[in-house]
């Protein structure tokens, strides 16, 4: 069924002017819309001014789009590789010496997995807050740098407390990495190209182990200064990148200088569709509110928290499980950046499933690989530590399921403050998951650990049964407006579309053309 739009303003509308399965456009000022931030959005002004015959299959929409990848993909990739790889050179300085050289005690080293979490519980909130009120882009890159800075630390550090600061500081200032990731990828990118976006730059959570196990293996050949020359390394790496964000980095179309003006146009017109818009406006009250009555809010802080404990306690002691299979330091680095490799790998076909079933199935998919790896790690006898391993890399695909969710971030949730505001609840959700899971490796349990994998095993049934439910909630949303709209057309109900509403910060919840990724 056709639906014509005709743009009116509401004192202009007659029963006369409409007619069944109509659209009404109405313009922007006279739609309620908040005009100071309205007036301030790049977007919209760029829109009213620059107006192209925008066709997603022509030869110039396919050149932004290179130009696009060719510039942010690269920087996002390496920017969110370099996070986790920082994070994961605790658990290579564990086996190069550093519990020795700091005399860590077993629950000391299991407290320093934990509290660059407790950083990311006392961050996120500032973090929010700031990345509304700055550049986003520039924000982000100073970070970078920052946390640069604060790796590098590590290496001066000599006992549990100093390592404890470090770990928290790591936290506080690394915590804006995923949602302010998550926010350009939403912005540069359409529902259909994101879900390929985002899992390119999520396998570098298998190339941050093919990478560590390699750079850890490299400098373990050293005589000394061994983890601290690691920490050192990573930390000069993040600091050059976040130098180069800060000069390149555009978190939407409107801020890259290397677009020009009708570039930048054919850019906003290509996410038009994903109706969350590309710019951060200020802050909004009635987004937030309009969270705390999502159940979705509360799902995504679950989805993290129960994909956290496993993260968690893995990240922490990935290497020292497979060193405990019977391998030595150098094999254990080594067969680290195998488990990283087959979570690329694991990435890649989760996607190709996903282009066929959907998100949701994908994500549940890679879920139940986990599970079979834990129960391998179980029921798989000590002497076959090859299998054993097996098991273990199985174990590892549990995070591909992670892209999933995030791409219901990025093409689920529509107003800056109200997205801000989920990938808040995603960040604490993140943190409390990693804060338990290395609490649930007690060292009367090494080498086995197996009440810590019965607990993961438990959270990552418990994840199944949350991401089936949100995907099916999405479904059922869906379908709802789908037979609302088909009613409104037989009654001749007349529907009121903004001028230019995709652009105009409205939530999904206030866009009636909004649909649901599944």
């Amino acid at each position: 069924m056709s639906t014509e739009k005709k743009t009116l303003d509401r004192a202009d509308i007659t029963n006369a002017d409409t007619e069944a399965g109509e659209v009404l456009v109405i313009p922007l000022e006279k739609a309620g819309i908040d005009q100071q931030a309205a007036s301030k959005d790049k977007a919209l002004g760029l829109l009213a001014t620059h107006h192209v015959n925008f066709d997603p299959s022509s030869t110039e929409a396919k050149r932004v789009l290179r130009k696009i990848d060719m510039r942010i993909m690269p920087m996002v990739f390496v920017v969110y590789m370099l996070q986790l790889m920082d994070k994961n050179s605790l658990s290579f300085a564990a086996i190069m010496g550093i519990k020795t050289d700091c005399h860590l005690t077993a629950k000391q080293y299991s407290w320093l997995g934990s509290i660059v979490y407790f950083g990311y519980l006392g961050g996120e909130i500032p973090a929010t807050f700031l990345m509304q009120r700055f550049s986003l882009s520039k924000y982000f890159s100073i970070m970078c740098m920052l946390w640069g800075v604060v790796v590098a630390m590590h290496a001066v550090c000599h006992d549990f407390a100093s390592l404890a600061t470090v770990r928290f500081l790591l936290g506080a200032i690394e915590v804006c990495t995923a949602p302010a990731v998550i926010y350009i990828t939403g912005s540069w990118y359409t529902k259909s190209e994101q879900i390929t976006r985002v899992a390119i730059w999520y396998t570098t959570s298998g190339w941050a182990n093919v990478f560590g196990g390699l750079f850890a293996f490299a400098i373990n050949q050293a005589k000394t200064f061994k983890w601290q020359g690691l920490f050192v390394f990573y930390g000069c790496l993040t600091f050059c990148t976040g130098i180069i964000l800060f000069f390149f980095l555009a978190a939407s179309p409107t801020q890259a200088s290397w677009l020009m003006d009708e570039e930048k146009t054919i850019a906003l017109e290509r996410v038009r569709e994903n109706k969350t818009g590309s710019e951060v406006w200020r802050f909004n009250k009635s987004q937030l509110f309009e969270c705390f009555t999502d159940i979705r809010f509360y799902m995504m802080f679950l989805l993290l928290v129960s994909t956290g404990l496993p993260n968690g306690g893995l990240t922490a002691f990935g290497p020292s499980i497979i060193a405990s299979f019977g391998f030595n330091t150098d094999q254990s680095t080594l067969l680290n950046m195998g488990s990283g490799a087959c979570t690329v790998v694991g990435t890649i076909m989760a996607l190709y499933l996903a282009k066929f079933t959907g998100r949701t199935i994908a994500g549940c998919y890679t879920l139940c690989l986990s599970c079979i790896g834990v129960i391998m790690m179980f029921v798989i006898p000590a002497e076959h530590y090859g299998a054993r391993y097996g098991g273990y890399i199985l174990t590892q695909q549990f995070g591909v399921c992670v892209l999933f969710i995030i791409t219901f971030l990025t093409a689920g949730i529509g107003g800056s403050a109200k997205k801000f505001a989920f990938g808040c609840a995603y960040q604490l959700g993140y943190a409390v998951g990693n804060i338990i899971g290395p609490q649930t490796y007690v060292a009367k349990d090494a080498p086995n650990y197996y009440p810590a994998k019965y607990t993961m095993l438990a959270f990552l049934l418990f994840t199944i049964f949350l991401l089936a439910s949100y995907g099916l909630i999405h479904k059922m949303w869906n379908n709802k407006r789908d037979k609302q709209d088909i009613l409104d057309a037989q009654n001749g109900i007349v529907h009121e579309h903004i001028e230019n509403e995709e652009f105009a910060d409205l939530t999904d919840f206030k866009l009636r053309s909004f649909r649901y990724p599944l």
